[in-house]
């Protein structure tokens, strides 16, 4: 793919002149510690000029009536190399899947607009974000971004910002004409795996984290440019994130071995505190309590405490690296997707123990890793974990913490985006 001249110069040739205002911002943001997200994957490659060609046919979504599309509500998407497979998690099996162009595909991050009739998905090895038409389950576009791309986030109702690592910029993404339509330099350095915390308590601004900077990055998602920084240190960097609005406080992992979360006033953006301990971060659902997985260790925090102090912690062996909450008979349980042992530990999080383990199938482990990832969604009263050692997607039913079973997807898959709606378990 040619690369522009300017960035500036892309935006003009690509947006069409197109003016996108801000109409709204996102609540609380865990992305891969979330309900709706995904983790950190870092691999992309070049591509040829045939995924390039998107004629007329690519939007005429038109002459299926509404009644005749098949609809994904209450659906999971799971993406692995070589095909999308549609999950019906009831059932505990595959309905539908898209095959045409997708091949040795490396997904990053994937996203639902807020109205539910797309989903966003990042391709790495092509560059590009994939847009998927929920209603017809058609792949209806892809959008060229910067190198590297892994994270993506909806800060804004009609924008999506995907994060090109290699640039330490995000490439803001129309999600109704599907052109980029900005590029925000966000990293002090210009590069640097990165990402986004949003929310509507912050108006307009919002703050990245990259991890070659040891700063929270303030940024305008109105005039898309980064307008400051939180120095939060001399060493490091910023990795995962989240934002307490019963305090208006913020935590940032400092990363690159420092090891411990600061707490940044959105008010003032000053660091008033740090935590001795860092790691993936995820609210509960009432936003009061908040778990970072820190190791083996879950600590829980009291996010109505402006001390943010600690309730607790409990071991949670296998390496947990994605959690999802759900309350059953007034008792709320975490979900981890576990890293080091092939299955899903169940915390019980008002009594800080570990209650149940669900096979969940093993992930690809390569010699010399330093860090494994595997992600975790939750929706409609499932927990989603891939495994993509043994290309399938575990569906467990959070109501009876019970597998429902594991879903032969393909080697590989990665990734799994819950598309809302249906009955609510």
């Amino acid at each position: 793919m040619e690369r522009p001249v300017t960035r500036r110069r892309f935006v003009q040739a690509t947006s069409g002149g197109l003016a996108v205002g801000v109409a709204g911002c996102l609540g609380s943001d865990d992305d891969d510690d979330d309900a709706g997200g995904n983790g950190d994957g870092h691999d992309h490659d070049d591509h040829g000029d045939d995924d390039h060609d998107h004629g007329d046919d690519d939007h005429d979504h038109n002459d299926e009536t509404a009644t005749d599309a098949p609809g994904s509500d209450g659906l999971a998407y799971a993406f692995a190399p070589d095909r999308i497979a549609i999950v019906d998690p009831e059932a505990g099996e595959v309905v539908d899947e898209l095959t045409d162009g997708i091949s040795s595909a490396e997904w990053g991050d994937t996203r639902l607009t807020r109205d539910r009739d797309k989903i966003f998905a990042i391709e790495n090895s092509l560059e590009q974000v994939v847009v998927i038409d929920t209603e017809t389950r058609e792949l209806i576009e892809r959008v060229d971004i910067g190198p590297g791309a892994t994270h993506m986030y909806h800060p804004v109702e009609d924008e999506m910002w995907a994060h090109a690592d290699d640039e330490g910029a995000f490439y803001v993404i129309d999600t109704d004409s599907l052109v980029v339509t900005e590029i925000v330099d966000a990293g002090l350095e210009g590069e640097g795996h990165g990402k986004l915390l949003a929310h509507e308590d912050f108006g307009t601004k919002a703050y990245a984290t990259n991890v070659n900077d040891p700063a929270a990055l303030i940024v305008d998602l109105e005039a898309y440019e980064r307008t400051g920084s939180i120095d939060l240190g001399e060493e490091g960097g910023t990795h995962y994130k989240a934002y307490a609005p019963r305090t208006g406080l913020a935590y940032f992992e400092r990363s690159g071995g420092v090891g411990t979360t600061a707490v940044v006033d959105t008010a003032t953006d000053e660091v008033v505190d740090e935590l001795p301990f860092s790691g993936g971060m995820s609210l509960t659902p009432d936003e009061e309590r908040m778990g970072i997985l820190d190791g083996d260790e879950l600590h829980l925090l009291d996010m109505t405490d402006e001390e943010s102090e600690e309730i607790g912690s409990v071991t949670v062996e296998g390496g947990p690296d994605a959690l999802g909450y759900h309350e059953v008979d007034g008792t709320l349980y975490g979900f981890t997707a576990n890293t080091t042992t092939p299955d899903v530990a169940v915390v019980d999080v008002d009594a800080l123990e570990v209650v149940d383990r669900l096979e969940a199938g093993d992930i690809e482990r390569p010699d010399g890793a330093h860090h494994l990832h595997r992600s975790g969604v939750a929706g409609g009263g499932y927990f989603f974990t891939p495994a993509d050692a043994d290309g399938t997607v575990a569906v467990v039913d959070m109501d009876a913490r019970a597998l429902v079973g594991q879903v032969p997807v393909g080697e590989g898959v990665a990734r799994v985006q819950f598309v809302g709606g249906g009955t609510e378990r």
